[in-house]
């Protein structure tokens, strides 16, 4: 054994246990296992979870707001969309590199061992961006799993339908778009799943960001996955829309979504921030979480946007996400409570295609250890994490002292 956590608590064993860890993988868990060991520590009752997993994020987008810079005064979508355009070419790759070691560090010290983001593949100079954030992937592959989704305005021009298939090329792990902020959400989609086609790539899409119940993309988005035979292999995040349409409407929705096996990926605190601009009062924008859940679908939370033009707030922090999805979805529950949990672990990696049996023997030793004896408190109040194993391997440990005077 190259590790033995002794006394640990998990969240579906009533008393502590033992967790064994060999080859990178958890040899064993029981009350107590004998044997030797290389490390050994002694947990003393505090909670273990499986590595937390974020499944949207924005690298190349991340802390450009540092220093107070956020110019996005409506607060709106479409005004970060167009600032961003503007501001992005006045990015090095050095800048951005330094951007994304910064928030690997940060979800990794979170607890985050397995991530995916969207990366803009609109225009030539975006490739370069691209390639920057590869580099730095091959840096923390010991660290973190980091997906990348070829993110553009696909079927809207040659161009960025070309530079998103290089990016794909390139190394782009899934193919991204936003359809129904395209002229022609119906023609959008059918230029990505060319594309999927063409590359053998999973397909991840920005769907229905919008207060408009008429906006139906996530429908023909299900619609498209069953007909291609892609059921789970699509991911459809935000599907805010959904919020908006009158139940009878949004059920139906539902039930396409379920029977294309599509992953949904709630993202709350942009949502809260971007959408209802100018409504009163502010709805909370969020998609039907509760619903969805109850449909069977796969849902599952995200960071989005960290510290950026469409988002001042985030620390890359899965569970202060799952604590802000319990808080807008109403899911309050002890189930419930567990399902937000699930929604930053199990849930998002099957969503990215990863082992998603969590903390048993035989699965991959990715798993980190909470500063509380409670794991219900791993939502209900986020607390300090002490470290961070990926394959078996102690990537980082943070010490924690408070002296009472």
């Amino acid at each position: 054994m190259e590790w033995l956590l002794t006394n640990a608590r998990l969240v579906d064993r009533a008393e502590p246990v033992d967790i064994a860890i060999a080859d990178g993988r958890i040899a064993r868990i029981g009350p107590v296992i004998p044997g030797p060991a290389a490390q050994r520590w002694d947990l003393e009752g505090q909670v273990v979870l499986p590595g937390l997993v974020d499944p949207h994020v924005h690298l190349d987008k991340t802390y450009l707001n540092s220093g107070g810079f956020f110019p996005n005064r409506s607060g709106t979508l479409l005004e970060a969309i167009h600032i961003w355009r503007a501001v992005k070419r006045q990015r090095s790759g050095a800048d951005v590199q330094s951007a994304v070691r910064r928030a690997l560090r940060a979800a990794i010290a979170n607890g985050v061992t397995a991530m995916r983001s969207h990366v803009d593949t609109e225009e030539p100079a975006d490739l370069e961006t691209l390639a920057a954030i590869l580099e730095v992937r091959e840096e923390f592959r010991h660290a973190i799993d980091l997906q990348i989704v070829a993110l553009g305005f696909a079927g809207t021009s040659p161009v960025i339908d070309r530079a998103m298939a290089d990016a794909l090329a390139l190394g782009a792990d899934l193919v991204g778009g936003a359809p129904a902020l395209t002229p022609d959400p119906q023609a959008s989609l059918a230029v990505i799943f060319a594309l999927a086609e063409r590359y053998g790539k999973p397909i991840d899409l920005h769907i229905d960001e919008t207060e408009d119940p008429a906006s139906r993309t996530l429908s023909a988005l299900a619609e498209l996955t069953i007909a291609a035979g892609m059921q789970g292999l699509v991911t459809a995040g935000h599907c805010c829309s959904l919020a908006f349409m009158h139940n009878a409407s949004a059920g139906k929705v539902i039930e396409r979504v379920a029977a294309a096996g599509l992953h949904i990926v709630t993202l709350p605190s942009c949502n809260l921030v971007l959408m209802g601009r100018g409504m009163q009062p502010p709805p909370r924008g969020v998609t039907r979480v509760k619903e969805l859940l109850a449909a069977g679908v796969n849902v599952c939370a995200g960071s989005d946007n960290v510290q950026d033009l469409f988002n001042p707030f985030g620390s890359y922090d899965p569970l202060q996400t799952a604590n802000v999805t319990a808080h807008t979805a109403h899911l309050t529950g002890t189930d419930e409570l567990r399902a937000c949990l699930e929604m930053v672990t199990t849930r998002a990696a099957r969503a990215l295609g990863l082992d998603a049996n969590g903390l048993r023997e035989g699965a991959p030793a990715d798993l980190l250890v909470l500063d509380a004896c409670d794991a219900q408190e791993a939502v209900t109040a986020p607390p300090p994490r002490l470290a961070t194993f990926k394959n078996g391997r102690l990537i980082v440990r943070t010490q924690t002292e408070r002296e009472w005077i």
